[in-house]
């Protein structure tokens, strides 16, 4: 019978681990369909990367990084008209990030690398993520750079870190 009753607990209890990863991953998998939205705000930043308003949807961090990693200073600045773009992302433990890859979707939907890092793992502090505007145009120029952009944060996994929007003007 005691055998019975600790089978029951162990069962039970990978069960229970089981659920609760499935949740993590049921929560990354939503939050990364959210972040394939089209952009429909952002989040405006001086050139000090100073915040003057916020989009609530740009650089929430996705469940799998919650406590590891946060943005300290999202884009900027936002909007730019052709200066380069800077995002400081702070790691916060060891081992929490393997690289970092921004990507964005171009118009015909397929992703496009403006900066990559694939140190492994990265180490804790602030990561300065930097990238030209123009690395988001088809035909390299400024003027095919203007509009709204969503800009993605992966790590070497393609697991999602962040996301927020830029605007060329």
């Amino acid at each position: 019978m005691r055998i019975t009753l600790l089978k029951t607990f162990l069962i039970t209890c990978f069960g229970l681990l089981f659920l609760a990863s499935c949740d993590d991953s049921d929560d990354q998998r939503e939050f990364e369909q959210e972040a394939m939205a089209e952009p429909s705000g952002y989040t405006e930043t001086d050139f000090n990367g100073e915040i003057i308003s916020e989009d609530p949807d740009d650089w929430r961090i996705g469940p799998m990084f919650g406590t590891s990693v946060d943005v300290q200073e999202p884009a900027f600045p936002n909007p730019t008209e052709g200066d380069d773009i800077t995002i400081n992302i702070y790691i916060l433990t060891n081992n929490a990030v393997d690289g970092l890859f921004v990507r964005h979707r171009d118009e015909r939907g397929y992703f496009r690398r403006l900066y990559q890092d694939d140190t492994r793992p990265l180490m804790p502090g602030i990561k300065q993520i930097r990238f030209d505007p123009v690395d988001m145009s088809l035909t390299g120029t400024i003027d095919d750079a203007r509009g709204l952009h969503r800009i993605f944060v992966f790590d070497a996994n393609d697991n999602l870190i962040t996301y927020g929007d830029v605007k060329v003007e």
